[in-house]
């Protein structure tokens, strides 16, 4: 156990108990301490090694297609922004009753649609927060930092 580590004591220093401390540990029992929390646990290998190419590929692929589906959102947001709600919204604020929706509209929703539904904002809503939050939370922790600093597995 890392007892002494634990501590703050050097390896045979007696606490304020009056306690010596453990002598120190082998580098495999720190990190199935890290591991599993006190030693005592079954440790999995699998925990002491790093990742390994194909993980690392797989997050590559995932982070790659993470960053283009983003993107791709974010230019379908501002078209269908530019195309359908900002119009719209100006037909209706100056009253405007010939306004039409594109074409592509009245294939979806037929031609007797006259207003955009909840429906029609919540599906603007949901794919700008689902946007955000990729875009604030996955995208910046890229797996190419990886590549320079150690990986945590390495300790």
């Amino acid at each position: 156990s890392s007892f002494g580590k634990s501590a703050g004591l050097p390896t045979g220093q007696p606490s304020s108990l009056g306690v010596r401390a453990a002598a120190a540990p082998m580098a495999g029992d720190e990190r199935r301490d890290a591991v599993n929390g006190n030693g005592d646990d079954e440790v999995d290998d699998e925990d002491l090694v790093p990742d390994n190419w194909f993980i690392r590929l797989v997050h590559i692929i995932a982070w790659l297609l993470t960053l283009a589906l983003s993107v791709l959102s974010i230019c379908f947001i501002c078209y269908q922004l530019y195309a359908l709600y900002g119009p719209y919204c100006v037909a209706k604020l100056t009253g405007d009753k010939n306004y039409r929706f594109p074409e592509y509209f009245y294939r979806v929703w037929g031609k007797d649609a006259t207003d955009l539904t909840s429906e029609h904002w919540g599906y603007l809503g949901a794919s700008a927060a689902v946007t955000f939050l990729s875009i604030r939370y996955v995208v910046p922790h890229h797996p190419f930092a990886g590549s320079m600093e150690p990986h945590a597995k390495e300790d």
